[in-house]
């Protein structure tokens, strides 16, 4: 009974010309809960992070206290293709550890070695993959194409957004994108926002970069 009391509360204090959608109210508090622990970060020890068993496959991000330190010469990056994690390091102290996407296997991989960051761009775009557009740019015509497929009749090729764009290995580069938990880029390394905003303020020209 007593349970029961605070909605019983409830439904007395309204008017009879009041309707209580009790169902509608609970739904939008687990959504409101919910969206909140996406966004909680949890206050793991790096070592309790990685030890986790979902680890592989998760989407959260690691923060450190080195991240509070701007040191862009004496920070790096490194990727870990198997795991299809990047970390970065900053002092050779580990800032923040997050997911990516490389580069799919059979013909696409990231290249492993040992690079440096020669271009930061905050806003650009492919000059190689992309879709077709109208030519009045109001619709798109085909997705997932290349600078080298000919255009419909009346379309033109427009490259792919990537935002915070850092290249490092030729045509390669780490950029925002789509983060699925496996490799699944033309080569590039797709990062989440969050982190490569982060990782764009972090790092400079000449930074080193580490894929492994």
């Amino acid at each position: 009974m007593r349970k029961l009391l605070p909605v019983l509360l409830l439904l007395t204090a309204c008017s009879q010309n009041e309707v209580v959608d009790l169902q509608a109210y609970y739904r939008a508090e687990g959504d409101r809960l919910d969206a909140e622990a996406r966004h909680k970060r949890v206050a793991y020890t790096f070592e309790d992070f990685i030890a986790s068993p979902g680890y592989r496959d998760t989407r959260d991000m690691w923060r450190g206290g080195a991240l509070e330190q701007y040191s862009p010469k004496n920070s790096r990056v490194e990727f870990l293709l198997k795991e299809q994690r990047g970390r970065l390091y900053i002092n050779d102290t580990i800032a923040m550890d997050f997911p990516i996407c490389s580069g799919r296997v059979g013909g696409s991989e990231t290249p492993k070695g040992r690079f440096r960051v020669t271009e930061k761009i905050r806003e650009h775009r492919s000059n190689r993959y992309g879709v077709f557009m109208s030519k009045d740019g109001s619709r798109v015509v085909e997705r997932g194409v290349s600078a080298d497929d000919a255009p419909p009749e009346g379309a033109v090729f427009e490259g792919a957004d990537m935002p915070y764009w850092m290249r490092f290995n030729g045509p390669i580069g780490m950029h925002v994108g789509k983060v699925r938990r496996d490799s699944d880029s033309h080569g590039c390394v797709r990062i989440p926002e969050e982190a490569c905003s982060i990782l764009f303020e972090k790092l400079e020209v000449g930074s080193r970069v580490i894929v492994k």
